[in-house]
């Protein structure tokens, strides 16, 4: 994907402090110390990314070298590749190696040196090349800083197998630690504030945000147990962000694209992610694995390239109002007078309420053309297309799984009666607890009908782009499994097309903090809801938090869906919530998803 001129300059920008970073150096000697930890990732047969981040003791240093070694043994005697890099403010003292020359399908230990200081050793496979038995991913995603210890990091880092661990997105949050921020009713309770206390919207401040959580030890022992391929979601940059904006994003904040380069350059800087080719956009983090014979992941960008905006309530380009009388409010009747629809709706839009017993409400007809419109992509073109010839080429050559690495749940979700779930009196009460961030959302949920998705921002507010990736399953006789994030809570669902044909299977992960809808609405077990009323859904839970760990072999896929006892408190318990097996179908798809 080419360049613009804007993105072009940022390029050139990241590309110089490379460069930087990739010199030997011998002319500094700065003293710094490794806060930050260390960690690796995107590996490939022959190569795997080192990162750590140099924090020099002197505030005015200008650059720091780091020398770096990596070996098959711990006494890092055996098979020992070194060599001298520096950095500076220009990325932020961080430092990234990308290591050439390895042998494939081999752990290997690295550390980093200055002067007398000495990094924590950490741990790096190459991927396989060829017959690959089985190969364990851990799936994580959505980690806000203030709603919760990292237990489910270190319980990663404690595994005793581990090959990969994915991460798909909200890796950070660009909320404060106000106490107006998000999350920060539960971060005052158990002193877990991020900083800066401001939200993050420049290079500094998103810079201060990842370093802030690579203060956090569980996050730092997770990296430092195997390499990690990450994609970004939107909290990296903003929430419900697309390709032109953000929801989190407001006029007064500045131009838009300057603050998503920042993070998006923060986001290069202070992830173990590999720098984009040469005439490659920064944008474009989609990329593949090959896991030997045994599957192609695919890791896709769901927000900058192609993403059309979502769905406005208040944007009359999207919904229509209409003016009602609510003399029956379980059976509002559409006011087709127009000066009294004109009366009510002026106020509505002046914030005054309306003269009894009238009030406004929002046309769901409206809502579905708008979500429908053929154009509407997830993906974007370019992206779907290059989405399109991975999935070719893996089953081309033979390989039983496609793996893509998603953000949102991709099943259909609409048609859960959430209200109608919890009933009235408990509804009620959970609105008068909800925070006013929460109210509109909620008020959103209460009154429109269970045909319209309850958030704007998933796959079922873009079902022409679902109904594409559909037959595009279909048409390439893949074999997807498909791992989401984004929701905060566990799910694991068949995806089928509009003959009924089961097209993927998928997995949710729940988060590793993030409060789920559930938890905002005083921890309710809202699962049934959702696995009772939608088809693709098999299950579905909304309260524990943790992650996923997904066995691959070439007969089946076995989902392991692991729980935190707590993320309240730094002492867990840590016990599976369930496990799932799926097959992959030869002649394209996946078999049901079955309960082990």
């Amino acid at each position: 994907m080419k360049l613009d001129r804007r993105a072009a300059l940022g390029l050139v920008g990241l590309a110089a402090c490379a460069a930087t970073a990739g010199q030997a150096a011998g002319a500094s000697n700065e003293p710094a110390d490794f806060l930050h930890g260390v960690a690796s990732g995107d590996p490939l047969r022959d190569r795997v990314i080192l990162w750590t981040r140099a924090t020099p003791r002197s505030a005015d240093a200008a650059a720091v070298s780091v020398e770096w070694e990596m070996a098959e043994d711990a006494d890092f005697q055996r098979g020992v590749r070194r060599g001298v890099v520096t950095t500076n403010s220009a990325r932020d003292f961080t430092v990234k190696v990308d290591v050439t020359g390895l042998r494939p399908n081999t752990e290997y230990l690295y550390r980093f040196r200055c002067g007398d200081q000495v990094s924590a050793t950490g741990r790096a496979r190459t991927l396989p090349v060829g017959r690959v038995s089985e190969m364990v991913l851990a799936v994580a995603s959505c980690s806000l800083y203030s709603t919760g210890f990292f237990n489910a990091y270190r319980d990663i880092a404690e595994l005793e197998r581990v090959d990969l661990v994915l991460h798909l997105g909200d890796y950070i949050y660009e909320y404060g630690g106000g106490p107006d921020q998000l999350g920060m009713s539960i971060g005052q309770k158990i002193g877990r504030a991020p900083t800066p206390a401001h939200e993050a919207r420049t290079l500094a401040d998103y810079r201060e945000r990842h370093a802030c959580y690579k203060l956090d030890a569980d996050l730092q022992a997770a990296h430092a147990r195997a390499p990690w391929i990450c994609v970004w979601d939107d909290h990296e940059t903003a929430n419900d962000a697309w390709s032109g904006g953000a929801q989190n994003h407001q006029a007064e904040e500045g131009v838009w694209s300057d603050r998503r380069d920042a993070a998006v350059r923060a986001f290069y800087e202070w992830i173990p992610i590999r720098e984009p080719e040469p005439g490659t956009s920064l944008l474009a983090i989609n990329r593949t694995f090959e896991l030997g014979d045994l599957a192609t992941l695919i890791m896709v960008e769901n927000r900058f390239l192609g993403r059309d905006r979502q769905i406005n309530l208040r944007n009359p380009e999207d919904v229509t109002w209409n003016a009602v009388d609510l003399s029956n409010p379980d059976q509002p009747v559409v006011i087709n007078d127009p000066g009294l629809r004109r009366e009510i709706l002026t106020a509505f839009g002046q914030g005054r309420p309306a003269p009894a017993p009238y009030g406004v409400r929002i046309d769901p007809a409206s809502i579905l053309r708008s979500i429908s419109r053929p154009e509407r992509s997830v993906y974007g073109a370019a992206q779907e297309a290059w989405l399109r010839d991975r999935l070719e080429g893996s089953v081309k050559a033979g390989k039983p799984w496609q793996v893509i690495g998603n953000q949102m749940v991709m099943a259909h979700t609409t048609g859960a009666d959430i209200v109608g779930f919890m009933g009235k009196e408990r509804w009620a009460q959970a609105f008068e607890q909800a925070s006013p961030i929460l109210r509109p959302w909620l008020q959103q949920l209460e009154t429109l009908p269970t045909d319209v998705p309850f958030e704007f921002d998933g796959w079922d507010s873009y079902p022409a782009a679902r109904a594409r990736m559909d037959r595009m399953f279909t048409e390439t006789a893949s074999r997807p499994l498909v791992l989401s994030g984004d929701s905060h809570a566990f799910w694991v669902n068949e995806l089928h097309d509009a003959e009924d044909r089961r097209v993927a299977a998928e997995v949710g992960v729940t988060a590793i903090t993030s409060s789920s809808l559930g938890n905002m609405l005083g921890d309710v077990e809202l699962g049934a809801a959702f696995s009772e009323a939608c088809p693709e859904v098999r299950f579905c839970q909304h309260l524990t938090k943790g992650y996923g760990l997904v066995t691959l072999r070439a007969d089946e896929a076995r989902i392991d869906l692991i729980g935190m006892s707590t993320v309240r408190q730094r002492e867990y318990e840590r016990f599976v919530l369930k496990s799932y097996r799926v097959r992959p179908n030869p002649s394209g798809g996946a078999g049901p998803v079955e309960a082990i």
